[in-house]
């Protein structure tokens, strides 16, 4: 028997939350998706659906049979009808939202904090980090294969599209018989490797991962509704990562233009028109952190005197654009592009996460903020109990600027993401549901 194999089995759990409609319903009522092609179509799902079935009989294998004794094993959750991945049952949850202003970056980001999970959990970590539900992944699967390989053609330029307010990306369905579009949620799992040194707390600490992403403009006033409560999730999650652009924020703008080293980032310079224009024009990102604060406080029915519990992680996108604003603040050479915040154990054989040094790096970036952009300071501390700041690069080098379209495209062979995994990592930590060892005050803990 493998080490994987030696722990305790996995106990269904009495209680699920849906992913997609967050409501909560007991584990027997689970319902099952149909494998018949000639069953009529689910009645509450728009498309082709299967319909969803509560099964009465199994076959000896203990899979459950629809009304045509097709054996079937996807499940759905009986409220809204959409899929829920089998591990969902068994494993330990994380939510996170990823939030920002429109074109801000997100589906860079995440694209890029994906691919670079796969690499580092189990390079450094000795865990494997995959998809749960390879389907309901496929948008940020996509996104990586562009950013990353360009379809076999790392030299060709490419860019990820825009995440839409409506289509394909969100799911129709009714709920509690209200038509509603609902948030496609992106679920992985963690599971320690068998060489793991500390397997048996490594077992305890597999998850199951879920991410939500919006298009920008549903963080804008008014966008939330009823009828497409798109964001909710933000409400419930374990962790928040607020996507900040400095390249977008007129401040940081004027202090990169005056700084003594060169600016060459076309996503600094303001002569260049199309998607630059576009982006700088837009509602100042502190208003959208404070929007999304309100949405929170609403729907958790809190008093405006009360902070927010969930940890926010305010994600200092395209570090490489304006890094030489940071120049005698961090230590030298160990500036976050100079070292990762982890550190090998005496016998070498896994990392630790180290916490403790991205705390210290928040609080540098933070006084840096301070300086150029209080309000986004002043919006996120008065509205949340914790708050840390992390500095990231999705791509790590400039954009190349399209004259003819406005837009801007990168080659995959140049893409070297900096500490994209990191806000993921300092999530989990925040929210004490760390799926790696760490060190955190000083001591390290699994």
């Amino acid at each position: 028997m493998s080490a994987l194999t030696s722990h305790r089995p996995l106990r269904i759990k009495t209680r699920l939350f849906c992913p997609h409609c967050w409501q909560e319903f007991p584990a027997d009522q689970l319902l099952f998706i149909s494998e018949s092609p000639d069953l009529p179509k689910d009645p509450k799902l728009s498309g082709e659906q299967p319909i969803r079935f509560l099964p009465q009989r199994f076959n000896l294998a203990g899979a459950a049979l629809d009304p045509h004794d097709v054996p079937c094993d996807k499940l759905a959750c009986p409220v809204c009808h959409l899929p829920i991945p089998r591990p969902w049952l068994y494993l330990n949850t994380f939510f996170l939202s990823i939030a920002g202003k429109p074109s801000s970056g997100k589906s860079y980001f995440l694209a890029s904090m994906i691919w670079q999970l796969r690499q580092t959990m189990g390079r450094c970590f000795l865990s494997n980090f995959t998809d749960a539900d390879p389907q309901m992944n496929r948008r940020i699967f996509d996104g990586e294969t562009v950013l990353f390989t360009g379809g076999n053609n790392p030299d060709k330029l490419v860019r990820i599209e825009k995440t839409e307010e409506e289509g394909n990306i969100y799911n129709n369905t009714v709920v509690n018989g209200t038509p509603t579009r609902l948030a496609q949620p992106f679920t992985y799992m963690t599971e320690p490797m068998p060489n793991h040194p500390f397997l048996q707390k490594a077992n305890r600490a597999r998850q199951v991962i879920c991410v939500y992403d919006n298009a920008g403009e549903h963080f804008l006033p008014g966008k939330d509704h009823i009828t497409a409560p798109v964001t909710r999730h933000m409400a419930k999650s374990d962790a928040l990562l607020f996507i900040f652009d400095p390249t977008q924020d007129a401040q940081f703008r004027t202090a990169r233009a005056a700084c003594p080293e060169p600016v060459e980032d076309p996503q600094m310079s303001p002569g260049v028109k199309g998607e630059v224009q576009f982006r700088v024009d837009l509602t100042r990102q502190e208003v959208v952190l404070g929007n999304i604060a309100a949405q929170i406080r609403n729907q958790n029915l809190l008093p405006p005197y009360e902070k927010i519990k969930i940890p926010l992680i305010i994600v200092l996108s395209k570090y490489d654009a304006w890094f030489p604003l940071c120049k005698g603040q961090f230590p030298a050479g160990k500036a976050p592009h100079e070292q990762n915040p982890w550190k090998l154990t005496a016998d070498k054989i896994i990392h630790y996460y180290h916490a403790d040094r991205v705390e210290r790096y928040s609080q540098i970036l933070r006084e840096l903020l301070m300086g150029f952009t209080s309000n986004l300071v002043s919006t996120a501390e008065s509205a949340f109990e914790t708050v840390r700041y992390i500095a990231v690069s999705a791509t790590g080098g400039k954009p190349a600027h399209n004259e003819q379209d406005g837009m801007f495209y990168h080659r995959p062979v140049d893409v070297k993401p900096i500490w994209a995994e990191i806000p993921f990592l300092h999530a989990q930590c925040l929210a004490n549901k760390s799926a790696v060892p760490f060190i955190k005050g000083g001591k390290g803990a699994m």
